[in-house]
Formats: C-alpha cells, structure tokens, sequence
C-alpha cells in the first residue's frame, strides 16, 4: 500500500497543480462505465493574474495512472478530497503509524518515516507558491515598455559609429534583449511547459513500482 501511495503521489500532484480531465468525446465514451470517475475540483491553481474558476466536475479514468493505484475504497476518499497530495501524505503518515515494532523496526525508524512524509506536504506547499506567485503584472509590462523604447532609441545612439551596420545589429540586440525577457516570462512559472512534468511523474513511478526502469515498459 505504501508503495502505490508513493508512485501515486507525484501524479496527484502534477493533477493538483494542473488539472489533466477528459475531453467531451472521452467522457461520453466512459459515462455509465464503471471506469468513469468524477472528481469534484473545488477550485482550479491559476496564475494571480486570472480570476478564480468556480468548482466544476473533472473526469478521469480509473484505468489510467495513479487512479488506477488506488484501491476503490480508497480511491473514493481521495476523489472527494479538495487537496489529494495532501491526502496522500496523510495517508501515508497513517501507514506508517500502523506498521508494527519489529526488530528491524523501531519508533527511530517510525520518526523518520514520518519526517520524509512531512517533507512530502512541505513540497505541495512550495509547489503552490511557485505556482500562484506571479511577477505583479504593472511589472511586468513596464519592464515590456520600457524594453520597447530602448530598442527604438538604440540605433540613433550608434548610427554615427556603425553606419550600415546599425540595423543588423540592432537587430541581433532586440532579439537577443526580447528574447532574455520572454525566458523570464516563460521561467516564472515553470508548470505551465518548462518541466517535462510527465516525464518526471513516469521515473518516479518507475523507481517506486519496480526499481530497475527497464523491468517498467515505459
């Protein structure tokens, strides 16, 4: 059970952060189906500078990774949850409060269990605020404005030195100065397609479920 609580983890908070639901074609496809599982998203993670979403209905399939790591009993608790990574750390903090004094295992080993699952609430914490703290946006466009003028003033301030060189060069500079300002754009929130999120949920997924990546077929 810990196991599939910890490859579900990563996936569930990928899902928390950016809601991965079924388009129309596919929900029509499962309605009626026992596969079908209908999340109830209290609210959707968004950039500061748009307005909150209200609750709406998400569907997934069961069949699909990490629901189908969930056993039903427990896939409908954490289906109903507002916060399921979080649900996953407290459940996984209950596992490890459950698992008997052997030898091998004793209350340090618990202690220290329990501290790595603190750590995994303490990284949706982190996760959030990256995610909902924006560059204030007057900000960010007068940084655009000002960026803007600078380039159409450049070429009056080395027309006299460069001659014909001047528009190349301006050139080579506006792209490279507008380019520096859309990685800053793009890097300020790296959820939205700078992390290859899947790509990291799948190698934990791997490493969790069978240790050796090759054993996984994926």
């Amino acid at each position: 059970r810990i196991q599939r609580l910890l490859a579900a983890f990563p996936y569930l908070l990928h899902h928390h952060i950016q809601p991965r639901c079924l388009d129309h074609s596919q929900c029509e496809e499962l309605r009626g189906s026992p596969h079908a599982l209908v999340l109830h998203e209290p609210y959707t993670i968004r950039n500061t500078h748009s307005k909150p979403s209200k609750a709406r209905e998400c569907w997934v399939d069961k069949r699909s990774l990490p629901w189908c790591l969930l056993p039903d009993s427990v896939l409908d608790k954490c289906a109903h949850s507002h916060n399921r990574p979080l649900w996953i750390s407290d459940r996984l903090s209950l596992e490890f409060t459950e698992i008997t004094y052997t030898e091998n295992f004793t209350s340090r080993e618990r202690l220290e269990l329990l501290k790595h699952a603190n750590k995994l609430s303490e990284c949706i914490g982190n996760c959030e605020r990256i995610h909902q703290t924006a560059v204030p946006l007057n900000y960010a466009r007068h940084a655009l404005r000002s960026l803007t003028l600078w380039s159409f003033t450049l070429p009056f301030g080395i027309v006299d030195k460069l001659g014909l060189l001047t528009g190349p060069v301006v050139g080579v500079v506006a792209w490279l100065m507008f380019g520096v300002y859309q990685i800053g754009h793009t890097i300020e929130d790296p959820f939205q397609g700078s992390l290859r999120l899947t790509d990291m949920c799948n190698s934990i997924y791997r490493d969790v479920m069978y240790g050796d990546r090759t054993q996984a077929g994926m």
